[in-house]
């Protein structure tokens, strides 16, 4: 280490933990929960079911375009029955931010769903916020707004 020991033994004399040599960058952690973001819209399309139920937190709360409230089981259970099938979701304007064992997505997304026997094209803008759990992240709360189309 040579010349760079002094500054880290002052560094960590200055009350620094040692485990935060090992820690991501800000940069990479954004862009594992934006990964993490990612890969719950694939699992959705996909109807991945074991996929999604490590992505959401048992005490998730997702909110529809509708407004309506579902928990964790609500949700998947819409999902197995078929009354919701996500066929595309395409997310743009992705912003991530992280507030310590939190972050939050927020976006715009088209996308095309079967609602019952209708499809539905729509777009959205939405919050999505998780929670880290060791160096992985799971969805807490959904929220999405409907954006009246052009």
């Amino acid at each position: 280490m040579g010349r760079l020991q002094p500054l880290l033994l002052l560094w960590l004399a200055l009350g620094a933990s040692p485990s935060l040599l090992a820690q991501e960058s800000p940069a990479a952690t954004r862009e594992a929960l934006l990964g993490t973001n990612a890969a719950r819209f694939t699992a959705m399309v996909r109807r991945d079911f074991a996929g999604l139920d490590t992505l959401l937190a048992p005490e998730l709360t997702y909110i529809h375009t509708d407004g309506v409230s579902e928990s964790k089981a609500q949700f998947l259970a819409t999902l197995r029955t078929g009354r919701l099938r996500y066929q595309a979701i395409t997310p743009n304007e992705l912003q991530a931010r992280i507030y310590g064992e939190t972050g939050v997505v927020t976006g715009r997304s088209r996308m095309r769903v079967e609602v019952g026997q209708d499809l539905v094209r729509l777009s959205i803008r939405f919050t999505a916020m998780y929670r880290r759990e060791g160096k992985r992240w799971v969805l807490v709360a959904w929220q999405a707004t409907r954006l009246a189309e052009p």
